[in-house]
């Protein structure tokens, strides 16, 4: 008969899922600026977007900690923080991106549409 996981393990397993907002998959395209002066747009894939922040993906590397503006065809640019980096397949890399403020009901509402639309 298996054992069941210790509550070391079950314990390790809630601490490790840190979401606290829904996220929602939209794979739609992006561009992004840097707030560091004289930075060129560049463009980015959106994965997936939260209340909370949202998953780019993008041959352009920022570290962890920089500010960036976001922004899609139609919509206000998003400002967020960049909470961490890692690489991808093809040298691209996958930044998880904090939203400074988080955003609100409508605000998701209206990126989650859009997303949808330019698939």
């Amino acid at each position: 008969m298996p054992k069941s996981p210790g509550p070391a393990l079950l314990d390790s397993a809630k601490k490790s899922e840190r979401r606290i907002w829904k996220r929602f998959p939209i794979y739609t395209e992006v561009q992004c600026q840097s707030n560091e002066k004289g930075t060129l747009p560049w463009s980015a894939l959106v994965l997936n977007i939260s209340r909370g922040g949202l998953k780019l993906v993008s041959a352009h590397q920022l570290e962890a900690g920089a500010l960036v503006k976001v922004g899609m065809a139609g919509t206000a640019s998003l400002s967020a923080r960049i909470v961490h980096v890692a690489p991808e397949e093809g040298g691209m890399w996958s930044m998880g991106c904090a939203f400074t403020p988080k955003l609100s009901e409508d605000q998701l509402r209206d990126w989650t549409q859009r997303g949808r639309k330019t698939r």
